[in-house]
């Protein structure tokens, strides 16, 4: 038990990592809280400071998420406790305690923590959203259909139920975050 809680907290802590933050304050010497809509995110730094920059924060953000779930594999053979870390550190880049729990929506996160549990059927979905986001240009639903794909392969494969939900949890958070993000918003 108490390696599984290690790994949550780990997970969020590695999550709480505020990547857009930091690559905005070294490189653009700009404060993300104060740019557009406040939030701390990939696709701010993409408007702000240009492509490697974006690309920076999308591999840091990834890899939060991997590595949250990599950890947690090493400290435990529990994969609802992996799950949960990865949960944890999706909340974490959603609301981190480094940066008064005003974090970004945690789309690249997410796809971090599922590259490390489901790797395959991660890249195949991403192929078919990246086909599709070229025609629709709507990242939003490009990363529905990615999380779709995900979960359909995943039960083709009669893999456990948990699992087949698991990504659909995830995002889950990313839908809270922007309803709270459109609740906080000026008016």
């Amino acid at each position: 038990m108490i390696n599984e809680t290690v790994a949550v907290v780990l997970g969020y802590l590695i999550g709480s990592i505020p990547s857009a933050y930091i690559i905005g304050r070294l490189v653009g010497k700009i404060d993300l809280r104060k740019e557009a809509d406040g939030r701390i995110s990939a696709s701010v730094v993409h408007k702000k400071l240009g492509v490697i920059p974006f690309l920076l924060v999308v591999v840091m953000d990834v890899g939060e998420g991997a590595l949250a779930v990599l950890i947690a594999g090493m400290l435990t053979e529990s994969l609802i406790a992996v799950m949960i870390a990865g949960f944890a550190a999706v909340v974490g880049h959603n609301w981190p305690v480094f940066l008064k729990f005003k974090g970004g929506l945690g789309a690249t996160t997410t796809y971090g923590v599922l590259l490390a549990l489901v790797w395959w059927q991660v890249l195949t979905a991403a192929a078919i959203a990246y086909v599709l986001f070229l025609i629709i240009r709507k990242s939003g639903l490009s990363t529905a259909i990615l999380i779709i794909i995900v979960s359909i392969i995943l039960f083709i494969q009669k893999s456990p139920l948990i699992l087949v939900v698991y990504p659909f949890i995830l995002i889950l958070l990313m839908v809270l975050k922007r309803f709270q993000i459109s609740r906080t918003r000026p008016r």
